[in-house]
């Protein structure tokens, strides 16, 4: 973003309390048995237990997104029966990978919607010149594009930062930009650059008014726009300078169409775990579950970085 200004059956979702319980009672009344086959039940009830006591973390895979207890976000603190995490593939960036993931509740009412990135995603970036820098896309799963309005992440890294701001230079130190979007990646790619022709007009089309957080502003014109992308638009006034991390809506056409998180590569290096509400507009022009704060955190055991969006609130849809 830029400015000018092997499956195992302890997967399956058992009611391990209920189940133990009985298999418990059934090993009592057992004692009561002939010896000679009391032994070979004892064996096939000791078997069962150990089966149906495995933790509901085995949903995830190996690289899982444990976190320690310093480091979990709201959301995350809630038990892991009452949650499933899915996980889209893995995208390669830099000397390792990427990734997104979706945390959802037991009744499907979203939790969060993240970023998982390992520490090698960090090394080995390309230095491009290209103000715009590299977009890597990341797919959601197809439980995340059911239950939220996101339907694809991108991620930009700006080796060289880029201007805007009041002095036009706040954002020129190396960062990532973390784009959300409520658009296809068709959709995306279906946004032209400025090309100061009719088709420029797109970019200068708002959101109604309420439809756009108060305290959010973009210069007119071509400020702001980036093809593929669209327009950008930053919280005023500028107290979160100098730049670490900052939220940023995106809208086109008259829609809102994505939010970005946007982040240094030193604060994101720093372990410094963070977790803040955002400016929401007072109306939304879809109804469904929008998320209400963005969160950095880190996982001291993998080493990964997650940057997500959380605690969702059902919003009704409003006619403009």
């Amino acid at each position: 973003m830029y400015f000018i200004i092997s499956l195992s059956l302890c997967n399956l979702d058992f009611p391990n309390f209920f189940l133990t319980s009985k298999l418990k009672k059934i090993k009592k009344n057992l004692i009561m048995e002939n010896p000679f086959y009391t032994s070979k039940k004892l064996i096939l009830i000791g078997l069962l237990l150990l089966l149906f006591s495995c933790s509901q973390d085995e949903l995830l895979n190996n690289d899982s997104l444990k976190t320690t207890s310093n480091s979990l976000s709201i959301s995350e603190k809630m038990s892991k029966k009452d949650y499933i995490v899915f996980k889209g593939p893995k995208i390669a960036i830099g000397n390792d990978s990427v990734r997104s993931w979706f945390k959802v509740s037991k009744d499907e009412i979203p939790i969060e919607i993240g970023i998982e990135m390992t520490p090698g995603a960090f090394g080995g970036l390309p230095d491009d010149s290209n103000v715009e820098g590299p977009t890597y896309v990341l797919p959601l799963h197809l439980k995340a594009k059911q239950l939220t309005l996101f339907k694809h992440i991108g991620i930009n890294w700006q080796n060289h930062g880029h201007g805007g701001g009041p002095n036009n230079n706040a954002f020129i130190a190396p960062h990532f930009d973390f784009h959300f979007y409520m658009i296809s990646n068709e959709e995306r790619l279906a946004i032209p650059n400025w090309c100061s022709c009719p088709a420029d007009a797109a970019f200068n089309i708002y959101p109604p008014s309420g439809f756009m957080p108060l305290g959010y502003a973009t210069p007119p014109g071509q400020g702001s726009v980036y093809g593929q992308m669209g327009k950008h638009w930053l919280p005023i006034p500028f107290n979160y300078l100098p730049f670490t991390k900052v939220m940023v809506y995106g809208t086109y056409n008259g829609k809102l169409i994505f939010l970005e998180p946007m982040a240094t590569r030193d604060y994101l290096l720093s372990n410094v775990d963070f977790s803040g509400p955002y400016a929401q507009p007072l109306y939304f022009e879809k109804a469904g579950y929008y998320p209400t704060k963005y969160n950095i955190f880190h996982d001291s055991k993998t080493g990964n970085t997650n940057i997500t969006l959380s605690e969702f609130v059902y919003k009704v849809a409003t006619s403009n």
